[in-house]
């Protein structure tokens, strides 16, 4: 569906003046003038990689030369909004978070405040937190947060819950790093599966058989006890709260991840009617704890919510629909769902745009490996709010990683340990120098993080045109931030228009480039309003 902006908001843009620093908000008040006094300036910055970084766009001028010839145009329609931009940032597994322990402390620092200050680094600032063991760790055992003692069969009241893995793990010692170098930094979390005691066969990892009649097709054995959905939510919220005391808000969960994966490292498997009872106790039981936690339902592929040239698809949609035995309604479902949760590893991306546009619920892309800001930039046009990047620290071998594809229920994960690497990371921490590098990939993916922030609303804008990709944001101060690709061997002149006024800025052959810009006439009829 199309958004329109409220009546201040969509006060036409007359004068355009700077907004841009070398962090988010630096600088972002103060107008320069050409030197006849005339129009406002407006500058930026680019990067094509750790060797040109956030460097200095030459300045531009509204109104310049208005028939002056360009490589491409943008053209920007202030008044059709869609999704609000949520973050940019990467998981902090187990075992991301154990090799930038392999750092000395003050390269860790280092590499912590290069990926997260928005002033002096890459300005990263969502992060995908693990509720127990995820799929990749480095130490094993895989670990819930209620394991049970010797003896003892079931945990009702979660007298066993406990975060003390994720404290001796130093994961809660990395979010804390995190939040010195970039405050603002907001946290969402997921479970693999719930304790082995809440689920029908017993065990925390995965288990798997064939289906009926196949060779080739396997289905997750383990599936959630329906006698267990209520006490699953009370430990979503225990979660929440045990970070809360270490200073921690957890702003969302997702409802789980990857649900009925048929793999043998930590899944489960929940049909689309617990599914529905799961959201609803979710909420019920934040609202008994005061928690204003939001949940995001889904949390897999875009071929798994819906995919109508497939029959195999788990068309997880169908969340949404009423119950057929009447015990839940879909209008109940849609009011507890804050969002929609997306994995990219199959299906067209194009089920993000349409499920925000059929549902009129957020979407969010909770998890990827694709480091190409080409591909941000995409998924932001097809309204993702947020683009959260898998497992991305690993050492100069790619390992250790207790992750595998097989579908054997009795893998030797000591074997897995050994052989499972997964090099070229965004970060590589490299164990005989104590010291890191990060790929090209940050500075470009910095284009976006460093310059928006969280509740900038995105506008439509034309499409990408001789070589020269582009989305752009309404600020919350009434400004615009446009990020521009362009994927040409030589440099682009590009004109952008917003309600009549336009400026030419040159992007740099292979680099992305943020300009950021504000709507005068709407700053100043504040200022007027008493």
């Amino acid at each position: 569906m199309r958004r329109s902006l409220t009546a201040t908001a969509a006060v036409a843009v007359t004068t355009l003046t700077a907004l841009l620093g070398t962090g988010p908000a630096a600088h972002a008040d103060r107008a320069e003038s050409r030197p006849d006094g005339h129009d406002p300036v407006v500058s930026g910055t680019y990067s094509t990689g750790g060797a040109q970084a956030w460097q200095p766009l030459s300045k531009a001028w509204t109104d310049d030369r208005p028939d002056r010839p360009v490589d491409a145009s943008v053209v920007v329609d202030p008044r059709a909004t869609r999704q609000k931009y949520i973050g940019i940032g990467f998981s902090l597994d187990e075992t991301s978070v154990s090799n930038l322990w392999k750092l000395t402390p003050a390269k860790r620092e280092q590499a912590i405040r290069l990926l997260v200050d928005p002033k002096h680094g890459a300005g990263l600032d969502r992060f995908r937190l693990t509720i127990g063991s995820p799929d990749v760790i480095e130490h094993l055992p895989f670990w819930s947060e209620d394991d049970l003692p010797g003896g003892v069969t079931e945990d009702f009241g979660l007298k066993y819950f406990s975060v003390k893995r994720d404290v001796d793990l130093h994961i809660i010692d990395t979010i804390k790093l995190i939040q010195r170098y970039n405050p603002k930094a907001t946290f969402f979390a997921s479970a693999w599966s719930a304790p082995a005691w809440m689920k029908t066969n017993d065990r925390f990892t995965g288990e798997v058989a064939l289906k009926p009649g196949s060779t080739t097709d396997y289905y997750q054995v383990g599936k959630l006890r329906d006698d267990c959905i209520d006490v699953f939510a009370r430990y979503y919220v225990k979660f929440v709260q045990a970070y809360a005391r270490h200073g921690i808000r957890v702003d969302a969960l997702t409802l789980l991840n990857e649900p009925g994966m048929d793999v043998v490292y930590p899944a489960m498997d929940i049909s689309i009617a617990q599914q529905q009872k799961l959201a609803l106790a979710i909420k019920r039981e934040f609202r008994a704890a005061r928690l204003n936690t939001q949940l995001y339902v889904h949390d897999f592929n875009f071929w798994d919510w819906k995919d109508p040239h497939s029959t195999a698809t788990k068309n997880y949609h169908r969340i949404f629909d009423d119950a057929p035995d009447g015990s839940v309604s879909g209008k109940q479902v849609r009011d507890a769902a804050d969002a929609i949760a997306f994995h990219p590893y199959w299906g067209d991306p194009q089920v993000m745009r349409d499920a925000y546009e059929q549902t009129g619920k957020p979407v969010q892309l909770t998890e990827t490996s694709d480091l190409s800001p080409s591909t941000i930039l995409d998924d932001f046009r097809l309204d993702a709010g947020s683009y959260i990047l898998w497992a991305q620290t690993t050492d100069q071998y790619g390992g250790t990683l207790h992750w595998t594809p097989a579908r054997d229920n009795n893998v030797d994960w000591e074997k897995v340990g050994a052989t499972t690497k997964w090099p070229d990371r965004l970060v590589t921490v490299n164990t005989d120098t104590k010291d890191f590098t990060v790929r090209d990939e940050l500075y470009k993916i910095g284009q976006f993080s460093k310059y928006l922030s969280p509740g900038d609303v995105r506008v439509d804008s034309s499409a990408a045109e001789n070589d020269v990709s582009n989305v752009v944001y309404r600020s919350g101060n009434g400004g615009y931030v446009a990020v521009l690709g362009n994927s040409a061997t030589t440099d682009r002149t590009v004109r952008i228009t917003v309600a009549g006024h336009s400026f030419v800025v040159t992007v740099p052959a292979g680099s992305f480039a943020t300009c950021r810009w504000k709507d005068r006439s709407a700053a100043d009829h504040r200022t007027r309003t008493p």
